[in-house]
């Protein structure tokens, strides 16, 4: 029986619900560093939330809720299915650990209320959340992928093009996700800034209903300049059209004065990004192995069809692999095995790789400086 649902126990999988860090450390220290950096993180953003009031609140619970979602629909669909992730110190499922739903507070929280400072009309607010989100996940993305944090697909057409091992499609993916999410809050916090409960509950369920279905609308439509799959004008064309729509707001922003600079928040900003760039400088990845779920090995070239309808090959096998990882610290597994060890692939070009954490996490503290160290908003739009 192949585990296909992330709410599954597995029983007759060797998986645990909690793994001694110092364990986890000895085989894959970076994971370690960076699970419990989200957690720290997420407990910033939740003091956050609690001393600003309803409106942080209800983004920190509707990120907690419609990323989570999102997460598990995608990995409960076989035909989308196209990711694995390592095994974390503490693990609610066999697929799901629990930094993870701690991953989504911090990407769509953290972006969405430091832009809220700006007083950007609803649609251009929506558009450099989902811009910031992006430059937020990216590091994390680039060491996930080469530190084995998750394992992709190996033959999956919509996460085929890669920026240093992440998908061009996990970089619209977020971009769209987190805009949209940005988007539909706004409707709570502008039409009742007092946020009354039947607001709130109205908002939630939208944000739940609506967050990653217009997220999957946006990306059909950018889709086809890249062959019908997400590709490098897809993403191009996406980061114009939003800058455009942020640029047109901006000229009409509201200016409602200075205040203190968010010290709080942007201290854990610096911190995770400061992290994400010491991971790549310090941890080889050949040194690391991950003991986990991950593509099902078998056969090569057994053909299927994915959602989309483009075909892709069902197992993973050794002699045909084109991912970050390969068996040399370990047998290849049995045939039929969804559950085996796989080991990191060292540096093909470091400074590469390097220099593209470094840039982008040091643009994301100037961005995030700038909002959170002076940017003339405090509350949720109100107009």
């Amino acid at each position: 029986m192949l585990t296909e649902t992330p709410w599954d126990l597995a029983p007759h999988l060797p998986w645990s619900h909690f793994t001694s860090p110092l364990a986890k450390w000895a085989v894959q220290p970076s994971f370690v560093i960076a699970e419990y950096t989200f957690y720290l993180c997420t407990a910033i953003a939740l003091v956050h939330a609690l001393r600003r009031g309803r409106a942080y609140l209800l983004v920190f619970v509707a990120a907690l809720l419609a990323g989570t979602a999102n997460d598990i629909i995608f990995m409960a669909l076989p035909v989308v299915d196209n990711f694995w992730q390592a095994q974390g110190t503490i693990m609610l499922t066999p697929r799901l650990p629990l930094y993870i739903p701690c991953v989504y507070i911090c990407f769509m929280y953290f972006p969405t209320v430091s832009v809220w400072r700006l007083g950007l009309p609803r649609l251009a607010q929506a558009a450099l959340t989902g811009l910031l989100a992006e430059l937020f996940y990216a590091p994390y993305d680039i060491n996930g992928a080469k530190f084995l944090w998750w394992t992709w697909h190996d033959t999956d057409m919509p996460i085929a093009f890669r920026l240093l091992g992440a998908p061009i499609g996990s970089s619209l993916w977020v971009v769209m996700f987190v805009a949209t999410f940005a988007f539909l809050i706004s409707f709570g916090t502008r039409k009742d800034p007092e946020l009354r409960a039947p607001t709130i509950a109205k908002t939630m369920v939208m944000v739940m209903a609506l967050s990653t279905a217009l997220m999957v609308v946006q990306m059909n439509v950018i889709q086809p300049l890249d062959g019908g799959v997400p590709g490098p004008r897809g993403l191009l064309a996406t980061v114009v059209v939003y800058g455009l729509i942020v640029a047109w707001g901006w000229a009409r922003r509201e200016d409602r004065g200075g205040h203190p600079a968010d010290r709080l928040l942007h201290r854990a900003v610096v911190l995770y990004y400061l992290v994400m760039t010491l991971v790549m400088a310090v941890f080889d990845p050949a040194t690391h192995r991950s003991e986990s779920m991950h593509q099902t090995y078998g056969p090569c070239h057994v053909e299927a069809v994915d959602i989309m309808g483009f075909t892709r090959y069902q197992y993973v096998c050794a002699e045909d692999l084109d991912e970050d990882y390969n068996f040399s610290c370990a047998p290849p597994p049995p045939a039929m095995s969804e559950w085996y060890t796989v080991c990191g692939e060292p540096h093909r070009h470091f400074p590469t790789w390097m220099t593209g954490v470094a840039m982008l996490s040091g643009l994301g503290i100037l961005l995030f400086s700038f909002l959170l160290a002076g940017a003339p908003r405090e509350e949720p739009p109100a107009s």
